[in-house]
């Protein structure tokens, strides 16, 4: 009996335990669920009198059931008397609080996340409240920025679902249980609050953008900004189609894919330099990256991912690297379980680290004859592996398979590291010297501009993108079933012709 057998029974009771508790929270019947667990915990002990492993993991299977029941009756939202939300009522009233996040700025609006402590009803009575707020400002000007004391004034209403969006779940996962969907936003009196270095980095990652429209024209300056920063703020709705159609949404989001390629672009540089010597640098650049995007909590979930496949495909250790990603998983559902419920990037970031850990290595031979300069073997290898085992979920989410999106993603990939390593470049080098600058970034325009021009083409191709409306769960877990069946009789035939 090993302790990695232990591990797995622990962490695996625990993850189905914090999944199917998403469907069935009673929260009066929680505590005697986590009784009857603890009685069957107990006795399971009493029994052990030999170095039973069934017994030994069905116990600890047991415990992770107990600390994920207590986690998720720890962590759900109760509501007070003081709580915001309490009050959101469609009424018209006035909180007093601070901006709480990096404003998201778009086109037509702005949304600020504001941290409220003061109420003010129409009648003119105050009342101290606690709680975060989304206003969205539509006149936006003044402009604010994080840590700004404000008066914010509108319908303070509780979010509900989007036609078939659960939009109230996605603003749980920020804390955020009130909103007024047309707020008047007024500075306040007072001194900024919140964390310094945020502060820092919010204002950095805004002139870097600011620099990024300086270099190029739209829309290939929203696009750079997206795929550099994140920020898909002034993106033309036609440019997304197009991506929606082709499968490459995925490009101009921070996630798993985006510290993909930051990987790559390291590995392609140190190509001299061992493959195991490759580690460090590149924890380096996926933690100096995720800095400088401004260090969400979408943008660290991405980074310790994207380490994990990095030790994954470095170390070359399957059998302790997963491990390390189901405790990695365990660490961040003690920090918010709602990742696991309402976050589609975390579920498929989650998806894809699996993919390089397990699928990856088994594509060696398929990418084989693919060339290694600039990482376009291993971006490539790495790119197909994430969206075999993320695919279903994405049809799952949102409805749709993209058919042309194996060719698309072969087309695009060389040019996706390209861009970001000449965008980012050239901005730097504009904001000394804008000339040298400018003839750097116009490569990372000619790389934006194929990959806007093969989308835009493929997208009018017939039947590029289906609707697939009839997807469920279950066809879910066959796709799952047959794919774990099919790595696991891949690996043995690999070991078995091993020399």
């Amino acid at each position: 009996m090993t302790t990695s057998r232990i591990a797995y029974a622990f962490l695996l009771g625990f993850l189905a335990t914090v999944f199917c508790l998403q469907w069935w929270q009673f929260l009066l019947y929680w505590p005697l669920v986590a009784t009857l667990f603890l009685v069957l915990l107990l006795s399971a002990l009493l029994r052990i009198r030999s170095k039973n492993s069934l017994w030994i993991c069905a116990v600890f299977a047991a415990f992770g059931c107990i600390i994920a029941c207590w986690v998720v009756m720890a962590s759900t939202h109760v509501s007070t008397a003081t709580s915001v939300e309490m009050h959101a009522n469609g009424e018209t009233v006035t909180l007093t609080g601070w901006v709480d996040e990096e404003p998201d700025r778009r086109p037509l609006q702005t949304k600020y996340t504001v941290r409220v402590h003061l109420l003010t009803n129409g009648s003119g009575a105050t009342a101290a409240v606690h709680g975060r707020v989304l206003a969205t400002d539509h006149r936006q000007w003044p402009e604010f920025s994080y840590g700004d004391p404000v008066h914010i004034r509108g319908l303070l209403e509780r979010p509900g679902a989007i036609e078939t969006f659960r939009y109230d779940n996605y603003l749980s996962l920020s804390d955020i249980y009130a909103v007024m969907y047309r707020a008047s936003i007024q500075r306040a009196e007072g001194v900024k609050s919140g964390n310094a270095l945020f502060a820092i980095l919010f204002h950095t990652k805004q002139q870097f953008e600011a620099q990024i429209n300086r270099l190029y024209p739209e829309p290939h300056a929203s696009f750079m900004a997206g795929i550099l920063t994140g920020s898909r703020k002034g993106i033309p709705d036609a440019v997304l189609e197009d991506f929606n159609t082709t499968g490459l949404t995925h490009i101009i989001a921070i996630s798993g894919y985006n510290i993909t390629i930051v990987v790559s672009v390291v590995s392609a540089a140190l190509f001299w330099v061992p493959l195991r010597w490759r580690l460090v640098p590149s924890m380096v650049a996926i933690i100096a990256f995720t800095l400088f995007v401004g260090a969400s909590a979408a943008v660290v979930r991405s980074a310790i991912m994207g380490i994990l496949g990095v030790c994954a495909l470095t170390l070359g250790r399957q059998y302790h690297v997963r491990l390390a990603i189901l405790w990695a998983a365990f660490g961040m559902l003690c920090w918010n379980l709602k990742f696991l419920w309402y976050d589609a990037g975390f579920q498929l970031s989650f998806l894809a680290v699996i993919g390089l850990t397990e699928l990856s290595p088994l594509l060696n031979r398929i990418f084989a004859r693919v060339p290694a300069v600039l990482g376009l073997r291993e971006g490539l290898q790495m790119t197909c592996a994430a969206q075999v085992f993320a695919v279903p979920l994405i049809v799952l989410l949102f409805g749709r398979l993209s058919l042309i999106a194996p060719i698309a993603n072969v087309l695009v990939a060389p040019f996706i590291p390209l861009a970001m390593l000449f965008g980012f470049l050239g901005t730097i080098v504009s904001t000394v010297a804008f000339v040298p600058g400018q003839i750097i970034a116009y490569l990372g325009w000619g790389c934006l501009e194929w990959i806007l021009q093969v989308s835009q083409l493929l997208a009018r191709i017939p039947f590029a993108s289906i609707h697939t409306p009839i997807i469920n769960t279950w066809g879910i877990v066959l796709y799952y079933t047959l794919l774990l069946i099919g790595i696991l009789r891949a690996n043995r035939t690999q070991i078995s012709c091993d020399p």
